[in-house]
């Protein structure tokens, strides 16, 4: 639901170069409680990382970066971070 928030007020405040370091707080945000619930204490590694992401998602757009490349930044190492969290859990079994 906050996903659909964060497009919505990206789209009607006529940033959508913001869209994808919104998604990646809220999916980074949502990591802290999952690792809580699930006692699955290397979500804090992803919601921490996600974070990160996102926060440097929002500085490159706010000094001018291309939302193309911002795109492609956040959008990469989201996914790098997600799949290296999904490899570990993985692992453990």
């Amino acid at each position: 639901m906050a996903i659909f928030a964060v497009i919505a007020a990206a789209n009607a405040s006529d940033h959508p170069g913001l869209i994808p370091a919104a998604i990646a707080l809220v999916e980074g945000l949502h990591f802290f409680p999952l690792s809580r619930l699930y006692d699955q204490h290397q979500y804090r590694w992803t919601a921490a990382l996600l974070t990160a992401i996102a926060l440097t998602g929002l500085a490159l757009y706010a000094t001018g970066t291309p939302d193309e490349a911002v795109r492609a930044t956040v959008g990469l190492a989201s996914a790098a971070t997600l799949w290296a969290s999904a490899y570990h859990l993985a692992l453990r079994g």
